[in-house]
């Protein structure tokens, strides 16, 4: 029995489940959730009620039920917003106030903002605000405002190619006198030279499809100076495939960039704030689903961080089994 399977099986044997809450307690993409519910469904194993819209489980089953082991206070974050992130998420709320609305023609969706916070703090953490150049590829989270807001950051530049994301920020900007530019771009041409090496940190939410994802990428990797520079991007398990994961990998891979930390369903994107629940029947996903699953009843779609480093051009010994240059804590001896 497949991973998959065993997540909705112990998820119902737990309590029944609607399809949206089945998505957010599952690793797979949207496209093997729904075989696998087929699956499961002419195997007798689990009911669908189109009454209450919810799946049931057939039988006892094997598993023990679904237990939520994540931490109550960051809900399994690992990070909670305090002090000036706090203080700046209650001004960037009141701030962004009659922003604009995401255009479904450019893909664009809205991370919650205590997230956008929880991001700003980790980026923190890592030691890539302050003092740092950064590039925000495409920001209709209007993310620069918040880390404008911080004001610890030596300069930021934001590309998109929504004149309305860049009329706003530039608006907001001014008026509070942080250092943002704004340069209305194209992702799908490359990169103006003097961009290229020119940051410590870049940032994106690239689009899922493989296409548009390593074209951010690929742009976003140009723009990182030698040395001590990161990137961050956001990718879902829900539409990227592990195949689509690896080859994000390898491009960072042959780029001399390391993964040095994935954060799993870090940033939350809300019904309500992006009005997605007016497309839902314009989503492929409506008519692949061979039951009328009803709208959303939870806030469902995530994505996970990911922070990857450029590593040095450097050699590392190999003539020792136990030790080399960076094992200062093992016995010479061995």
């Amino acid at each position: 029995m497949g991973r998959t399977e065993t997540q909705i099986l112990r998820a119902l044997k737990e309590s029944s489940k609607s399809f949206w809450e089945l998505v957010a307690l599952q690793d797979s993409t949207l496209s093997a959730l729904v075989a696998t519910i087929k699956r499961l469904m002419a195997g007798g194993k689990i009911h669908f009620n189109r009454s209450t819209k919810t799946f049931q489980l057939l039988g006892n089953g094997k598993y023990h039920p679904r237990m939520d082991l994540r931490c109550n206070s960051c809900n399994g974050k690992g990070l909670i917003v305090r002090g000036i992130f706090r203080k700046t998420l209650q001004q960037f709320t009141s701030l962004i106030a009659g922003r604009p609305m995401p255009d479904p023609n450019y893909n664009q969706g809205l991370i919650s903002f205590p997230d956008l916070a929880l991001k700003a703090s980790f980026m923190y953490e890592r030691g890539d605000l302050e003092d740092r150049s950064i590039l925000l590829i495409g920001d209709d989270d209007l993310f620069s405002l918040y880390l404008g807001m911080l004001g610890m950051s030596q300069k930021i530049l934001v590309l998109d190619i929504d004149k309305r994301i860049l009329r706003f920020i530039e608006e907001k900007a001014g008026e509070l006198g942080m250092n943002i530019e704004t340069m209305e771009f194209d992702l799908s041409r490359s990169l103006p030279h003097h961009l290229n090496y020119a940051f410590d940190v870049f940032i994106s939410e690239p689009p899922e499809g493989i296409k548009g994802m390593l074209t951010f990428l690929k742009r976003g990797i140009r723009s990182l100076a030698e040395g001590e520079s990161a990137g961050y991007i956001g990718i879902t398990m829900v539409e990227s495939s592990l195949p689509k994961w690896y080859e994000v990998q390898a491009i960072l891979t042959r780029n001399r960039l390391v993964i040095t930390d994935v954060l799993r369903d870090f940033s939350l994107y809300p019904e309500g704030e992006g009005e997605w629940e007016d497309l839902y029947e314009e989503y492929p996903i409506m008519g692949k689903i061979p039951i009328d699953v009803g709208p959303p009843n939870i806030d469902w779609y995530t994505s996970c961080s990911i922070r990857f480093e450029r590593v040095a051009k450097t050699s590392i010994s190999r003539h020792h089994f136990y030790g080399d240059k960076d094992t200062w804590v093992t016995l010479k001896g061995l």
